[in-house]
Formats: C-alpha cells, sequence, structure tokens
C-alpha cells in the first residue's frame, strides 16, 4: 500500500512541473523518428472485484514521430514479466500519441495508446491469452544534450479482452518507467 501512496504522489508531482522559461525543448526533425527505449516497474492496482496482487518488470522499446511542437506520434513494443504468478506479456502499441504541455529544456507531456498482446497469465481479471492494451501516462521529458532526452513516467497499464469472454474485469497496474530517447 505504501508503494502505492508513493506511486500516486509522484504522479501529482509529474503534474506540477513546469518548462522553464527561455529555454527551448530542442525537437527532432519533422519525420525523423526517435527512438527510446523505456523500463520500469509497477504494481497492479483494485479497481474491480479482482484479487490478484501482481508486481511486474516491464520494457517499453518506442519510435516517436514529431508532428507538430506539442504532438508526436509514437509506436511502441510492450514486453512485460509477472512475478506472483509467473508470466508474460509481449505485445504491440501501434496507437500512441504524445501530447507536451511546454516547449521548456524539461517538457511535461500526456501519452494515451491502444494496442494489443499476447499473454501466459493465469489470473481471474483476464480470460483470455489474448488481450488488448489501453495505456495513459504523465510524464517529463528533458533535454541534457542535442542527440539524447531522458523520459520519467508514471503510466497506467490496462490489460482488457474487450469482453470477448467474460467476466472481463481487466488488469490494471501503475507503471513507473525510466527511459532514454537517441536521434
Amino acid at each position: 500500500m505504501a508503494a502505492r501512496r508513493r506511486a500516486f504522489v509522484l504522479l501529482l508531482g509529474l503534474c506540477g512541473v513546469a518548462s522553464l522559461p527561455g529555454q527551448t525543448l530542442d525537437l527532432p526533425e519533422r519525420g525523423k523518428p526517435e527512438l527510446a527505449l523505456l523500463a520500469g516497474f509497477g504494481y497492479s492496482v483494485k479497481i474491480n472485484r479482482g484479487s490478484t496482487e501482481e508486481q511486474a518488470l516491464v520494457l517499453e522499446p518506442q519510435a516517436g514521430f514529431r508532428l507538430g511542437p506539442r504532438f508526436e506520434y509514437l509506436m511502441e513494443g510492450h514486453l512485460a514479466r509477472y512475478f506472483r504468478p509467473d508470466g508474460f506479456a509481449a505485445g504491440l502499441v501501434p496507437v500512441d500519441a504524445r501530447y507536451f504541455f511546454g516547449t521548456g529544456k524539461v517538457a511535461p507531456y500526456l501519452e494515451l495508446g491502444v494496442g494489443f498482446c499476447w499473454t501466459n497469465l493465469d489470473v481471474e481479471e483476464i480470460n483470455r491469452r489474448f488481450n488488448f492494451i489501453l495505456q495513459g501516462g504523465l510524464g517529463v521529458v528533458g533535454s541534457p544534450e542535442r542527440d539524447h532526452t531522458w523520459t520519467l513516467e508514471a503510466r497506467w497499464l490496462h490489460y482488457s479482452n474487450a469482453g470477448t469472454v467474460l467476466p472481463n474485469l481487466g488488469l490494471n497496474t501503475i507503471v513507473l518507467l525510466l527511459g532514454w530517447r537517441f536521434r
């Protein structure tokens, strides 16, 4: 429970981060991808009658394409290793977008994505091997150098079979991700 409180406090802190005045984030050229690798750890959150208490190690390779100073289209791979019960999830999030609230050297953002995954988890919240992924996150991106940026994100991760097999409770996880982006 204390870990969930810390994750919530971090999420609130990320909401309050503002861009530094007079500085701008060094944007990649339009049409050129910015590759990234994010990794993190998460805990399941109970928002339904499910009883699963999971911990996950998550790896998210990304390719981002700037659409302008505030919007970015992302395509993301999804790999997650679960520990209780032992299992994995592997998938793709082809529809993912990021909106930047600022353009400073440190810029907060909101991210939303939709995709799918294959999993061998045997939990009551998901009753199929094939599931859909819904995710949303708040984060910050910083630019210490022209060719590299770092990322810190708190993400809500939801697996669901979209009601194709009942009950469809959905497995929910809050994940803290750290990443490095390359141009």
